[in-house]
């Protein structure tokens, strides 16, 4: 593993790692999705730009190898019956990360911080979603709390401080 990958942590290693270590799928399991990696990355980048394309966008957002994990769907390793499912696998990262994770009912958010905080625009393209104030913090989700470029942007704009959980897409 390069340098880089070890800080990134959607590097398909720190990612298998994170499942095996919640022992959400086996080292077998994480070698299989390793070397099915690309052929399922090329899949999931040509239907995101059809997608987009089909409302009128060239943006996407990339391809992750939590998003290769999820289309594979491989049987839980945990015991529990299904198959490992983006919500399960944020979990699992969120507390590898230390961090808190929040699953978002859209019943229960408040659509006056979501469509008055920050530009739906920008909230799409970098999948963030404000979900809260408290006390003069934004409190954001999203399913990278690690890319700092956005969390400084959000609290320009905002003129608040930014705090984040880690949310599936």
């Amino acid at each position: 593993m390069s340098a880089r990958d070890q800080n990134d942590p959607f590097a398909p290693q720190n990612v298998c790692r994170a499942l095996i270590k919640n022992k959400l799928i086996t080292k077998d399991q994480a070698k299989a999705l390793l070397q099915r990696r690309s052929k399922i990355e090329e899949e999931l980048a040509k239907e995101s730009r059809l997608r987009m394309a089909s409302f009128g966008q060239k943006i996407a957002n990339p391809v992750t190898f939590v998003d290769v994990v999820t289309r594979i769907g491989p049987m839980r390793a945990d015991g529990k019956p299904g198959a490992l499912e983006e919500d399960v696998i944020f979990q699992a990262l969120a507390a590898e990360w230390k961090m808190e994770y929040k699953k978002i009912d859209p019943l229960k958010l408040d659509l006056n911080i979501v469509t008055t905080t920050i530009p739906r625009n920008f909230a799409m393209k970098h999948l963030v979603l404000p979900i809260e104030v408290n006390r003069d913090v934004l409190i954001v989700a999203t399913p990278n709390p690690h890319n700092m470029e956005v969390i400084d942007d959000i609290t320009r704009v905002t003129n608040m401080r930014v705090s984040t959980v880690v949310s599936s897409k």
